[in-house]
């Protein structure tokens, strides 16, 4: 899965760790966090440019400015020449080329043109967010036009979006925060959230466990287009299979947000289906993280964005303000967006649909073999037998989460519009409106999302809690086992109170992290495997890739985490808690199910003289 982000890490692993011998004193106990950005929130937009331009009719784009101090919109070229483009806003503006990512002063020192006034700028073949267009707050339209070298001019509007679109302004502002209530342990550590942004709690609504990964990209197809395909339909993986759009919703807002979206069978079906949606004016937002883009993935869906211009897309890298001191940096090479939700906003009541859980859109989370796409030369053809080696297609066993209520889904999807107008700079999510006392019932739900540099690793401290909460089972599926100090603490006081634990995982991790995670899945097993129960479940060919806990046969979390460093200390990750003892049945059910399969794993497990190696290194422990 994190073969691109560990390919990176290894190669980087022998030059650092020599660079971490010659430092003196231990390595720090928690990775560098940042402070909120002075200056106030930074949004960028990114508009791509082809030759070609918008498809026809496509004539508006727009900015993203909600509660923004800075607003600037960012270029991306795709042609093979340079592009020439001039705007006139209603409004101050300006245009700014950086020669690096710290280049504020520069920037500082650039005069704003009065509105009405015509800006040009140049954006060099390649290039990905060198240029930028600086707007002043009161800018709400600015006209552009595009030149390609060589080729005819295209036009395009932008809007800023949070006066242009109420119903998406109102789905962007700031959700309410909530603190204390609960008339019991596990209740009161439902609401302790602290710092880590967490929705109010309600009632969780109608919901569906996606457990098989066909029926789980068919929930896509049915969001998107008001009917499902058949399962023949979809295992014969046809890209250019017909679709029917004539029962599809009138959507507002979707949301696309994963750690990798591959230009496969399942990535382009997915385009297809936001390309109809995109061209009736939807807004589209795509969030995924930049190392895991290849080429024909950038082509794929950077070429949707071009054509349809309500299709936005960023592309997460951790920026370089966010990055403090040696272990910032590192960090600065392997961070990603790990947050994982398909959410559609339905005009229509009982047509919303949000899916959290641990897929991402990939073929090997829906399939369990790579479809024959040889006849699609602009689509990834995987090679089981040589991409198994390099972690290029890898099958699951995986789970999620459907949430059906339109007042569940919007609360998720305003939560998430904290996440997408987060802070450029440090990534600081938008805060809450106010906080709020609440008391959590049977049936609630809350959604969660981590930011861990930014919140202060709030959601280990949560998760501790949850753990010190359990008074009689806890029961877990998570494929990586690496726990962070404060959770390993809380699962010794759970020990100590005599707190029946099960664990379950695929502890040989056939992935290119095989060096470093199976060791530490192996070391979990020499660590606890004494006292708890540990189980390894390993679905030859598939590898679990379910993340849940369920804990006193009530509250259930489900989502992105996993049990390892990098997911509390790196990665930007979300999930959902919800007390439901009928859901909770339902996830110890599956847990059941892989356990059942599983061979228990005593301590004793040989450890790599790798691994070994570098978990020495503190902060090449916490990378994983």
């Amino acid at each position: 899965m994190l073969a691109r982000v560990t390919g990176l890490l290894f190669c980087a692993l022998s030059a650092l760790s020599a660079c971490a011998a010659l430092r003196s004193g231990p390595a720090p106990e928690q990775v560098p966090l940042v402070a909120p950005n002075p200056a106030g929130r930074h949004a960028v937009t990114t508009l791509i440019l082809t030759d070609e331009g918008p498809a026809e009719g496509q004539t508006r784009a727009y900015v993203g400015a909600q509660g923004a101090d800075r607003i600037s919109l960012g270029f991306v070229a795709r042609g093979r020449g340079a592009y020439t483009v001039e705007a006139q806003c209603d409004g101050p503006a300006r245009v700014w080329r950086a020669a690096s990512e710290r280049d504020e002063a520069r920037r500082l020192a650039l005069a704003w043109v009065p509105a009405g006034t015509a800006l040009r700028l140049r954006v060099e073949p390649g290039e990905r967010h060198r240029s930028r267009m600086d707007l002043s707050p009161e800018v709400t339209r600015c006209d552009l036009t595009v030149t390609p070298g060589g080729r005819p001019a295209w036009s395009l509007t932008l809007l800023r979006e949070d006066t242009a679109l109420p119903r998406i302004a109102a789905l962007d502002a700031p959700m309410p925060g909530c603190e204390g209530g609960g008339t019991d342990a596990l209740t009161r550590a439902m609401m302790a959230t602290g710092a880590l942004s967490a929705s109010c709690p309600m009632p969780a609504g109608e919901t569906t466990l996606l457990v098989d990964g066909t029926d789980a990209l068919n929930a896509r197809v049915e969001a998107l287009t008001g009917r499902r395909l058949s399962r023949a339909a979809l295992e014969q993986a046809d890209p250019d299979l017909p679709l029917d759009f004539s029962d599809a919703p009138q959507l507002d807002l979707i949301y696309v947000n994963y750690l990798n979206m591959n230009a496969d069978f399942a990535g382009y079906l997915l385009t297809r289906m936001l390309a109809w949606h995109a061209e009736r004016g939807t807004i589209v937002r795509l969030l995924v993280s930049e190392i895991m883009l290849t080429d024909t993935d950038r082509a794929l869906f950077e070429g949707l964005a071009a054509r349809y211009p309500t299709v936005q897309i960023q592309a997460y890298q951790m920026p370089a303000r966010s990055a403090h001191g040696f272990e910032g940096q590192f960090a600065r090479l392997h961070r990603v967006t790990h947050v994982k939700l398909f959410a559609t906003v339905a005009r229509t009541p009982g047509r919303s649909v949000a899916i959290i859980g641990g897929r991402n859109i990939h073929e090997g989370y829906f399939f369990p073999e790579p479809r024959d796409l040889d006849d699609f030369d602009f689509l990834h053809q995987y090679d089981p037998d040589e991409m198994r080696v390099t972690g290029g297609f890898t099958a699951y066993e995986d789970a999620e989460l459907a949430f059906h209520g339109d007042a569940q889904v919007r609360r998720i999807v305003q939560q998430t519009g904290a996440l997408w107008h987060r802070d450029h700079e440090t990534q600081v999510m938008a805060p809450p409106a106010g906080l709020h006392p609440a008391n959590p019932t049977e049936g609630a739900m809350r959604s969660f999302i981590s930011v861990p540099y930014a919140d202060g690793a709030a959601l280990e401290l949560w998760f501790a809690r949850l753990i010190d909460a359990a008074q009689q089972r806890i029961r877990i599926a998570s494929p990586y086992l690496n726990l962070p100090p404060l959770i390993e603490a809380a699962m010794e006081r759970a020990r100590a109170r005599g707190v029946s634990v099960d664990v379950v995982a695929t502890v040989r991790v056939r992935e290119a992290t095989d060096f470093m995670v199976t060791g530490l899945n192996r070391r979990f097993a020499n660590r606890h495997g004494g006292w708890l129960h540990f189980y390894d479940y390993d679905p030859l060919p598939l590898l679990m890739h379910t993340k849940a806990i369920v804990i006193d046969d009530r509250l259930v979390v489900m989502g992105s985490v996993n049990l390892n460093q990098r997911s509390f200390l790196h990665d930007l990750e979300n999930g959902v808690v919800i007390l439901d003892r009928g859901f909770a049945r339902q996830v110890d059910r599956l847990i059941q199910h892989y356990i059942d399969r599983a061979e228990p794993v005593p301590p004793g497990q040989p450890l790599a003289a790798t691994m070994r190696f570098f978990s020495r290194m503190g902060f090449i422990e916490r990378s994983f």
